[in-house]
């Protein structure tokens, strides 16, 4: 016997399929979701930076004897946004190495360094630093 018009699928053939499909789908899923959540990444890193940058603004902003002052730690607060963290820290460094990694809060040395950390939600924290010196009177 001779089969003239052979079309469609065969049940095996359907079968194979389903198993394939079955195998393929859950493995794409979870690529597809893990690119989702790196793909947010970026946005937390450029929210990090602004709210960084927000509060550098805020503490540069006064002058140097009066309005920024030197605690006697890390300050924490949290950011405008749910999720993020902000630390920051004033103190003096010498005026011969201003990279200097531990701060003596007890002498002015005209050299103040600002350190302030957001935190953000996931993803690696954001830094931001700057030295602040007395100016003349003009």
């Amino acid at each position: 016997m001779r089969r003239l018009n052979c079309k469609g699928f065969t049940l095996i053939e359907l079968i194979i399929f389903i198993i394939v499909g079955a195998i393929i789908l859950p493995a794409s899923f979870v690529a597809f979701t893990s690119v989702m959540q790196h793909f947010l990444t970026p946005d937390y890193h450029v929210k990090a930076r602004f709210f960084a940058e927000q509060r550098m603004e805020d503490i540069t902003s006064n002058a140097y004897a009066a309005g920024i002052t030197v605690p006697s730690g890390i300050i924490t607060d949290l950011a405008p946004e749910t999720g993020f963290q902000r630390t920051w820290s004033v103190c003096y460094v010498p005026s011969n190495n201003i990279d200097y990694a531990n701060c003596d809060l007890t002498i002015d040395t005209n050299y103040k360094k600002i350190t302030i950390t957001v935190t953000p939600p996931s993803g690696p924290d954001y830094v931001v630093k700057t030295i602040v010196t007395k100016r003349p009177k003009s």
